[in-house]
């Protein structure tokens, strides 16, 4: 099962499901347990050094969105946690548009590398398409997942989704997400 790792507010919640399901993840869980998503408000070090620890205990690749507040409703930027055979990789990324049927794809701020998720849920870096780099490709994922967050209103409000587990505080640590303050 995927696990969704985000902070109490709903436009934060919403926006992690828009983006898991317009990269072409189904709305709850899938058979491998190899993504997961979330948000800080605060991409510190320790921050970023938990979210390597906790991606390589959980065996887990991450794509987590920044907000420059809480009451941000559109993150700033998003950064992928993946696991490499020798450690852990974070790498700044933006979602782009490769095409109108296609699942997003995430590209790095320099476009020297992309990745998508295959049919089996699990994170894969892919050579770099040149529609990927275009700032049209990122306009157009800013708007899918825009509309996306608009959809998934009544998903998030039936119980069918949920928040899991934990979230971050600035100083790195984890706690409950019903005691994280949002």
């Amino acid at each position: 099962m995927n696990n969704t790792q985000v902070g109490g507010l709903r436009a934060h919640r919403a926006n992690a499901l828009a983006l898991r399901l317009e990269l072409g993840l189904p709305e709850t869980s899938t058979g491998t347990s190899a993504i997961t998503f979330g948000c800080v408000s605060a991409a510190t070090l320790p921050v970023m050094e938990a979210l390597a620890c906790k991606a390589a205990e959980d065996r887990q690749d991450a794509v987590f969105a920044v907000y420059s507040s809480p009451s941000d409703t559109s993150p700033a930027w998003y950064f992928l946690v993946f696991r490499m055979l020798d450690g852990i990789g974070l790498v700044r990324v933006e979602p782009a548009c490769v095409g109108a049927e296609k699942p997003l794809v995430l590209v790095t701020m320099d476009r020297s590398r992309q990745f998508d998720i295959d049919e089996r849920g699990v994170l894969r870096e892919v050579a770099v398409e040149k529609a990927a780099t275009r700032r049209k490709a990122r306009i157009r994922a800013e708007s899918r997942i825009a509309a996306a967050v608009e959809a998934v209103g009544p998903l998030l409000e039936s119980g069918a989704w949920e928040e899991t587990t934990f979230a971050f505080h600035a100083d790195g640590t984890a706690v409950p997400v019903d005691t994280a303050a949002a």
